[in-house]
């Protein structure tokens, strides 16, 4: 990651000396949640370090900060300056948040760990029992699709225990996050949707141009820094 910053396009480093850069720091609230934010260990997950590598190219040193997930959402509306990620961008988050950058699209599939995983949504309606996680876009996505055979449960935590006591037959989840939590035992089906990854801002950030950090996204794009950090998590960048 370090290697980026002699990669940067010189569009994007001469406006390193914006608005942005007389602040020095941003706060970044998030939730722990691996791989994409992670609270322990010598690395801080997918999101924060691309979003933190996009921040560096504009001056700015970022400050991470993990609480519950809907205090960071609270923090991040309520405090100006402040960013969050990663966030989904949904109806109901519209008119709260500056929506700055995708930082990528996240694909969401099944993961088993004894039989080969469904690659369709009809093969998933042949199985017993389904782990989601409770209030989920990947529980609201399946009763929209008519399914009935889903197990609701508390966390990422409860669905691991769950598959690996055969009390489920498959998990239906984030790839990422079903390749960190059943690590080489996972057989992962083909992704049936993905929905994009934001980085989004207070809506009162005037010092941070949102263009400056699209520029910044862009330039990593080009270089083939993006592909380099996201291909162990998601494969080739399209």
């Amino acid at each position: 990651m370090r290697r980026r910053a002699l990669l940067a396009s010189p569009m994007v480093l001469a406006a390193a000396p914006c608005r942005a850069a007389a602040r020095g720091t941003i706060e970044l609230v998030t939730a722990d949640h691996r791989p994409y934010a992670m609270a322990q260990g010598p690395e801080p997950g997918l999101v924060l370090t691309l979003a933190a590598e996009l921040f560096r190219m504009l001056g700015l040193r970022v400050v991470f900060r993990f609480m519950p997930w809907p205090e960071a959402e609270l923090r991040a509306e309520s405090v100006p300056g402040l960013a969050i990620a990663p966030i989904a961008r949904t109806p109901a988050r519209e008119a709260r948040f500056l929506w700055a950058v995708v930082l990528f699209d996240d694909p969401n599939g099944f993961a088993t760990l004894d039989l080969p995983p469904p690659n369709t949504l009809d093969e998933a309606r042949r199985l017993p029992r389904i782990a989601v996680i409770e209030g989920s876009l990947h529980e609201a996505y399946l009763r929209e699709h008519g399914f009935a055979n889903l197990v609701a449960l508390p966390g990422y935590a409860a669905a691991l225990g769950a598959m690996r006591a055969r009390l489920v037959s498959t998990w239906f989840c984030e790839t990422p996050s079903l390749r960190a939590s059943l690590g080489h035992f996972a057989q992962l089906g083909r992704p049936i949707f993905s929905n994009p990854i934001w980085l989004a801002l207070n809506r009162e950030t005037p010092d941070i141009p949102l263009a400056d950090l699209r520029e910044a996204f862009v330039a990593l794009e080009a270089d083939g820094s993006l592909d380099h950090m996201l291909r162990p998590f998601l494969g080739p960048v399209a």
